[in-house]
């Protein structure tokens, strides 16, 4: 026969006080002696006592829980993000569910569907971007890190980097070290489109500040059907293949900047010296390679410190001093184009 689970008042009675006090103490509410409370917790411990949380969210409102949606789990950069999100929610007493979205519309939508008929407190999105629009209406705060789109809701926040800044210091590094004829390496299929995240932006006019021409077939962007390593690697393979001349690579992933560097060494090329690659995100891949991938620190520890603090403050009903936060980035040179080691 199951065992009956203890209540409050169970535990009242042995204690010898009111409900109410047994509450106060479990819910560190004050009102009553260190003893009384040490007497209700010791014997809260020994009769295996487990709180009713589904009963104090309806009483409260709340849930305690919240939602981090990301389009791919395995992304180092995205990765990063979620773990530390997931860590100071935590700390503030709220648990994570986390979903990969895979970047497929329907499956995001069906997972906002589920979580909002959940209860959740409130919603975070962790890379990529939402084109269609969520077919489930709901009132909760949203907070996009590293994200673009909108749910339309009263309460969102978004917390990026300044992107056309971003890869302007980009191609820059390159130029400063002479580079004249620059790639640009994406497997986004919408980079250089995308208006909102102002990618493309940031590298043309850097190239046209120093009276570089804009040259498409120094374009190379991939429909990211595979992995960013070997998708990049097929396309700077590509590039080397028609025999155009280039000096320079700025590499929209790290992953990407790892996917050109290896295909550069296997067709001989002497990479930081001869070509010069930056990468972007700071992550494992820039540090592991050899040579050291150039990169962008983006700093992802302010993100999510931010968005969280940005959360917490829609769940409490407040205002922000800023709905769009932008998060300083770091260039961070290395062998690819510093030339030094590899």
């Amino acid at each position: 026969m199951p065992k009956r689970t203890v209540s409050i008042y169970d535990i009242a009675k042995l204690a010898g006080v009111s409900a109410a006090t047994v509450s106060n103490v479990l819910n560190d509410k004050g009102g009553f002696s260190k003893a009384t409370k040490e007497r209700i917790l010791a014997i809260a411990h020994e009769q295996g006592y487990v709180a009713n949380f589904a009963a104090k969210s309806l009483r409260e409102s709340s849930t305690k829980t919240i939602a981090l949606l990301t389009p791919d789990v395995s992304n180092d950069f995205f990765s990063n993000l979620v773990l530390a999100v997931e860590g100071r929610l935590r700390t503030a007493g709220y648990a994570s569910y986390i979903c990969n979205t895979a970047s497929d519309p329907e499956r995001e939508s069906h997972y906002v569907r589920d979580l909002v008929a959940k209860q959740v407190d409130g919603i975070v999105y962790i890379g990529g971007a939402t084109r269609s629009p969520i077919d489930v209406t709901f009132d909760l705060p949203v907070i996009h890190i590293d994200h673009t789109g909108s749910l339309g809701t009263k309460r969102e926040a978004h917390v990026s980097n300044d992107f056309t800044s971003l890869t302007n210091d980009m191609t820059e590094t390159l130029v400063s070290h002479g580079c004249r004829n620059i790639a640009l390496v994406s497997v986004s299929a919408t980079v250089y489109q995308s208006e909102d995240r102002s990618l493309y932006a940031g590298y043309s006019q850097c190239l046209a500040r120093h009276g570089i021409s804009f040259d498409e077939d120094l374009m190379l962007e991939g429909p990211h059907k595979q992995a960013s390593i070997d998708e990049a690697a097929e396309l700077v393979g590509g590039l080397l293949d028609t025999g155009r001349p280039f000096d320079g690579v700025v590499a929209l992933g790290d992953r990407v900047a790892l996917g050109v560097v290896n295909t550069l060494k296997r067709r001989g090329v002497n990479v930081g010296h001869d070509v010069r690659v930056i990468g972007m995100d700071d992550s494992i891949y820039s540090r592991i390679s050899t040579p050291a991938i150039s990169t962008v620190n983006r700093h992802t520890d302010e993100m999510a410190a931010h968005g969280v603090n940005a959360l917490l403050s829609l769940i409490a009903g407040e205002e922000l001093a800023e709905y769009h936060i932008i998060v300083p980035h770091e260039v961070v040179e290395r062998a690819t184009t510093l030339g030094i080691g590899g």
